[in-house]
């Protein structure tokens, strides 16, 4: 049994590191897949640097150094919090909106692609495999 866990674990992270690199394959070179997580946290979030930093498990020096390249490359703005102007919120801009659904396509194009390697029959079992998976 431990040998099959050791190997459902590999090929778990062998599965994941291939579609991150086929979907960031022709991103701009500066534009990795914590770039892309992190956007979208901030598109539905609209957080501060201490919850980014928390959410990517990282610390604020970090979160601020991974913002400020973000917003050297026009992926989101900095905004005066609406009721304490004292503190700073990141939001998404227009740019990072798009730069998401870019992402978000060119990832579906290679999940289809990489699935299409699999019988409807097989499909449908990967995903109920995978939902009971994430279920608690």
């Amino acid at each position: 049994m431990s040998h099959s866990i050791d190997e459902i674990i590999s090929l778990i992270f062998k599965v994941r590191r291939n579609l991150v690199e086929q979907s960031f394959k022709n991103q701009p070179t500066n534009f990795s897949f914590l770039h892309f997580i992190s956007l979208r946290f901030i598109e539905k979030n609209n957080p501060v640097m201490r919850e980014i930093a928390d959410f990517l498990a990282i610390t604020p020096p970090s979160a601020t150094s991974l913002t400020n390249t973000l917003f050297s490359q026009g992926y989101i703005d900095r905004v005066a919090d609406k009721d304490d102007r004292r503190v700073v919120r990141i939001v998404i801009a227009k740019k990072g909106i798009q730069q998401i659904r870019k992402c978000k396509e060119k990832m579906r194009l290679n999940m289809q692609e990489n699935l299409s390697r699999l019988s409807i029959s097989q499909q449908k079992n990967f995903i109920k495999i995978l939902t009971k998976l994430i279920k608690p």
